[in-house]
C-alpha cells in the first residue's frame, strides 16, 4: 500500500495531540504533516500567570521543531487556502497534497468589530499577557474594567479567573482598596452554558472578593481619550484600565476555500468531527462548530480540541491501517478555574448530556495543584 499523508493545520492543542497521536500509531512509510504559522507553541492556560509576573514566555514555549525527532514533519507558514476538492493546501505558495486533513486552526481574534478595542490590553495571547506584567505594577488604583465583546470566546472561565487573580494581585501590593473591578460580559450569568447553578456560585465567590459582575452588557466601543466604555443607549462606563478579550472568529481561510460561512464555524459531525461536505476533512478545537442541547454549541476550550484529537486520530490511524474507524467524541470535558490565594474550582461534566449535567467543585489549593500539574506534564508529554 502506498503510503498516506495526513495533514494536520494548526499547532495548538488540538493539532499537536493530532500530529503526536497519528505519528505514534501509523507505520514510518506515511507521513503526518503539522503546519502552522508560528515556529513556538505556547501553553495558553498559563497566560494568566505570565500577567502576575509568575512565568515567562519562554518557560511556557516550547519549538515546534523539536517534534521533527518524532518523525513529525514541520511546516511554518501562513495557510492561504484549502483545496478540498483535490485535497491539497497552499502553505506560503506551496502547495501539499494530503489523503486526510485536520483542520485544528483554532479561533481567529479581531479587534475591528468594536471601535477602541485595539488599544485595550488582554492576557489572550503571549505578547498581550507580557504587556500586563510591564504595566500592571504601574497601576495604582481606579477603576479596573475587564470585558467580553462577544460570545462566544475560548476557555469561558478565564475573564473570571483574571478578575479573581487580579483582586489577589493588588491586595498582595496593599492597594486593593483603591481598586474597583467590574466584569462586564453580554452573558446572562457566568459561564451560561454550564447553567444556572454554576453561575449563581461563581457570582457569590465574585461578590466575596468584592468584584462587581455585570451581565447582558453589550460593549459598543471603548472611549480611550474620555476613559469610557460605551455599551450603548447612552449607557457609558468610565474606567482608568481595561483589560479586554478579542472578537474571536472563524479563520478567514476556511470562509475563502468554503468551508465555513463568515460569521459562523466549521460545521462537524459531533460525534467523528467530520466536516460537512468533503470527504477525509476533519475540523477540531475552537474552529468547529459542535452542537450540543438546547441549540447552543460546545464551549470553545483546549480540553474539547484535545478530546476531539484523540477521536480523530484513532480513527484516521485505524483506516489507514486497515481496521473498523469506531472511536466518537462524547462531549465530556474539565477545566480548573483559578479563584486566587493558591485556590483553584474545578469544573467537568458531559456537554451531550440533555439537560447538562456539569458541576463545579468549590475553590481549594488540591485544584491549583492539579493545574500546576497540568501544566509540566502538557508540555513534557507533547514535546
Amino acid at each position: 500500500m502506498a503510503g498516506k499523508t495526513v495533514l494536520i493545520l494548526g499547532g495548538g492543542n488540538g493539532g499537536l495531540v493530532a500530529a503526536n497521536r497519528i505519528r505514534r500509531m501509523l507505520p514510518q512509510e506515511h507521513r503526518v504533516v503539522l503546519v502552522d504559522r508560528s515556529p513556538l507553541y505556547s501553553f495558553a492556560p498559563s497566560y494568566l500567570w505570565v500577567m502576575l509576573g509568575r512565568r515567562t514566555g519562554s518557560r511556557i514555549s516550547r519549538d515546534l521543531g523539536v517534534l521533527t525527532k518524532k518523525g513529525i514533519e514541520v511546516v511554518i507558514g501562513e495557510v492561504q487556502a484549502i483545496d478540498a476538492a483535490n485535497k491539497r493546501v497552499t502553505v506560503k505558495d506551496n502547495r501539499i497534497e494530503y489523503d486526510y486533513l485536520v483542520i485544528a486552526l483554532g479561533a481567529q481574534y479581531s479587534v475591528d468589530e468594536v471601535p477602541g478595542l485595539g488599544r485595550a490590553w488582554t492576557f489572550y495571547h503571549l505578547e498581550g499577557a507580557e504587556g500586563l506584567a510591564e504595566q500592571l505594577p504601574k497601576f495604582e488604583g481606579g477603576r479596573l474594567a475587564i470585558v467580553v465583546p462577544t460570545l462566544p470566546y475560548k476557555c469561558p472561565p478565564a475573564p473570571y479567573e483574571g478578575a479573581l487573580l487580579l483582586d489577589e494581585y493588588f491586595r498582595k501590593r496593599r492597594i486593593r482598596d483603591y481598586v474597583e473591578i467590574t466584569l462586564y460580559t453580554p452573558e446572562q450569568r457566568p459561564l451560561q452554558v454550564t447553567g444556572e447553578h454554576i453561575g449563581k456560585e461563581l457570582i457569590e465567590i465574585l461578590t466575596r472578593h468584592g468584584i462587581k459582575f455585570r451581565p447582558n452588557m453589550k460593549l459598543q466601543s471603548i472611549d480611550h481619550t474620555a476613559l469610557a466604555l460605551d455599551f450603548g443607549g447612552g449607557d457609558r462606563q468610565p474606567y482608568d484600565m481595561v483589560i479586554a478579550t478579542p472578537v474571536h472568529r472563524v479563520p478567514d481561510v476556511l470562509v475563502q476555500s468554503a468551508l465555513a460561512q463568515a460569521g459562523a464555524w466549521a460545521k462537524v459531525d459531533r460525534e467523528t468531527l467530520a466536516l460537512e461536505g468533503p470527504e477525509d476533512v476533519f475540523a477540531i478545537g475552537d474552529c468547529a462548530a459542535v452542537p450540543i442541547a438546547g441549540s447552543a454549541m460546545l464551549p470553545k476550550a483546549g480540553v474539547f480540541a484535545h478530546g476531539q484529537a484523540e477521536v480523530v486520530s484513532r480513527n484516521i490511524a485505524a483506516e489507514i491501517n486497515g481496521n473498523e474507524s469506531i472511536w466518537a467524541f462524547g462531549g465530556a470535558g474539565s477545566c480548573f478555574l483559578e479563584a486566587g490565594g493558591g485556590k483553584a474550582a474545578y469544573v467537568s461534566g458531559n456537554f451531550f448530556a440533555d439537560p447538562l449535567q456539569v458541576t463545579m467543585r468549590r475553590p481549594g489549593r488540591f485544584g491549583h495543584w492539579q493545574k500546576l500539574g497540568l501544566e509540566r506534564l502538557w508540555l513534557w508529554r507533547w514535546f
